[in-house]
């Protein structure tokens, strides 16, 4: 029972009793004793015996003269108790009256507060549906907005390609440099091989280190192929048929081609940028190349990747790995071992210039150590809170990583296949 209910209760037998019997009883009991208030002080007329009576009376007056006077008194109070009973049984039922009224106005408000969170819970409701579904509009949105932008590059990709095609067709336009722009001349061809034979590294090695991409191209759906462009002595393309992935590659240089073919591996004489417009759209599943871009002029670069961006499937992927000029032994030294080489690429160019021709989720990802451990602050002796700093500047010039790659996706389209 709760302290209302129990109060309630309280109230309502005091209103019974004081408004019942016992207001009844005391009224009653006080009319009968009225008559008999001075018992004991006198002898009514015609008692029996009256003259004894009285005498009786008078000596025993000295012991009960103020009897009389404590059974008015008496008789005095309870009359005033049962006008007090008889008021406050008034009073309770006043008070019952306005319990009622109160227990009504509660019950009212109780009923506006169930109407206030019911309405509450259904504007909540409704507002939390109104939100679910201006994320879901938005979402779509972002991802429509995503999809437009993608065909827009890859549109953009296309016109440059055929921009580029026009110019070159006018009898006194540009002529553009080859993908690997080597200027080498037939019995240069030969020349090259040795000398990438003697500072690339041996095929085992090569091969180790591509074979940490055949996650990569593992990961992309479908069966499409792949295409390595300017594939060199085709480590990588004896990597993918190794491991069941349809691959072929293409090449400039005469001699790469007949060593590749001589050694069961589909590659094809051809101009890169050249070969990759010449695909049908969206057909296939990765783009590679290593160690290329650094011998491509920055027109050709673009070409290069627009022409990758059409020729691959949406969610297929572009690889370019090549030096990394922020280790300053690449960067000033090793980088001008091979003379075709045009310019370094800094990481963070080429990843904004991969992304800014349409590609998304970009990734640059450092590879091959310099062999050796990074210094350390205590190496060099001294307070290393001074010495650190230095150690740090060291190691970011010489103990970073040889080679980086970017590798990005290209991303789905609004309006179908590519």
């Amino acid at each position: 029972m709760t302290d209302r209910e129990l109060v309630r209760s309280y109230i309502e037998r005091a209103a019974v009793r004081a408004d019942g019997d016992l207001g009844r009883y005391v009224q009653d009991r006080v009319a009968e004793a009225r008559p008999h208030a001075h018992a004991g002080a006198e002898v009514p007329e015609g008692a029996r015996l009256r003259g004894v009576k009285q005498a009786v009376v008078a000596a025993s007056r000295p012991v009960t003269s103020h009897q009389s006077v404590v059974n008015h008194q008496v008789l005095d109070a309870l009359e005033r108790v049962a006008e007090d009973l008889r008021e406050l049984g008034a009073r309770i039922t006043t008070a019952d009256q306005y319990v009622s009224r109160v227990r009504a106005t509660a019950a009212t408000i109780e009923g506006l507060v169930d109407e206030l969170v019911i309405g509450f819970e259904a504007e909540r409701a409704a507002r939390e549906a109104l939100g679910g579904q201006l994320a879901a509009e938005l979402e779509r949105f972002a991802t429509f907005r995503a999809e437009v932008l993608a065909e827009l590059s890859i549109m953009r990709a296309r016109q440059d390609t055929l921009l580029r095609a026009a110019r070159e067709a006018l009898p006194d336009g540009p002529t553009r440099l080859e993908l690997l722009t080597r200027e080498l001349t037939v019995h240069d061809e030969a020349l090259y091989e040795e000398i990438e034979d003697a500072f690339r590294g041996t095929r085992e090695a090569v091969t180790e280190m591509l074979s940490g991409y055949l996650d990569d191209v593992s990961a992309i759906e479908g069966t499409n192929p792949v295409v390595d462009v300017g594939c060199g002595r085709g480590e990588w393309l004896q990597l993918l048929a190794d491991s069941g992935i349809d691959a072929y590659g293409c090449d400039i240089n005469q001699v790469v081609v007949d060593r590749c073919q001589a050694l069961g591996l589909d590659v094809r004489l051809a101009d890169a940028v050249d070969h990759l417009a010449a695909i049908e759209p969206g057909t296939v599943r990765a783009v590679t190349s290593f160690h290329v871009a650094e011998h491509l002029s920055l027109d050709t670069l673009v070409a290069l990747i627009d022409s990758a961006l059409l020729a691959l499937q949406p969610g297929g992927s572009l690889i370019l790995e090549t030096p990394n000029p922020n280790n300053h032994q690449v960067g000033a030294a090793n980088f001008y071992l091979d003379p075709t080489h045009l310019k370094p690429l800094h990481p963070l160019f080429l990843e904004f210039l991969v992304r800014s021709r349409g590609f998304d989720e970009v990734e640059v990802r450092e590879l091959h150590g310099p062999g050796f451990e990074p210094l350390l602050p205590t190496d060099l002796g001294g307070d290393p809170a001074r010495t650190t700093p230095f150690v740090t500047a060291l190691n970011d010039a010489f103990a970073s990583s040889l080679d980086y790659a970017v590798i990005a996706r290209k991303p789905g389209s609004a309006f179908g296949p590519a």
